[in-house]
């Protein structure tokens, strides 16, 4: 198995960025994923992952946070409004601790496959970012930056607490915009 294979362009909500690079890990994509490849089928994961020159690997989840938050709003409108955020907080939690434990199990098995991968992924601290790539979504509607606000406040909180320092050393939230100005101190080392 070639790590190579799975390096192509990131996207953001589709649409690829010119320069950055990373490997492939979740999804549909023109070449097989990942995890496909290594034999984990349909397991959740994150959708890609970058090393840079120091000692960090960073699992990075592209997600429509806004859109995901808006949409289990209306399907548990029922619920009162603190019951509400309890519960959507609570599930939007589970589905990205598991996005980076599942991460960790595919790397974990691609390494065990791939010696350019297990050269490139042993002795590294690992980040999981979460790049919140519907964030214009906050200039349509007035509470959409409260509503970012506490997902990025609560989530980030209790990932990090969920995921202990051993597993994932930092969990961070970002905009598109800046995370495309973090890429620059990342390289797809091969």
């Amino acid at each position: 198995m070639n790590l190579q294979e799975f390096l192509e362009p990131i996207k953001l909500a589709g649409i690829p960025l010119s320069n950055h690079e990373a490997y492939f890990m979740d999804g549909r994509s023109p070449k097989p994923s990942m995890k496909n490849s290594i034999g984990l089928g349909e397991c959740s994961c994150g959708d890609y992952f970058i090393a840079n020159n120091n000692d960090t690997v960073v699992l990075i989840e592209e997600t429509r946070l806004i859109s995901m938050f808006r949409g289990l709003r209306r399907e548990y409108s029922y619920l009162n409004d603190d019951d509400q955020y309890s519960f959507i907080k609570k599930t939007m939690q589970q589905e990205n601790k598991l996005k980076a434990y599942g991460s960790m199990l595919v790397l974990c098995r691609l390494s065990s496959l791939c010696k350019d991968a297990k050269a490139m992924l042993d002795s590294k601290k690992y980040q999981f970012w979460l790049v919140v790539s519907d964030i214009e979504e906050m200039n349509k509607e007035p509470d959409t930056s409260r509503v970012f606000d506490f997902l990025r406040d609560h989530l980030s909180n209790d990932l990090r607490s969920d995921l202990s320092p051993q597993i994932v050393e930092e969990v961070r939230f970002l905009s598109s915009s800046d995370f495309i100005k973090k890429l620059s101190e990342y390289t797809t080392s091969s």
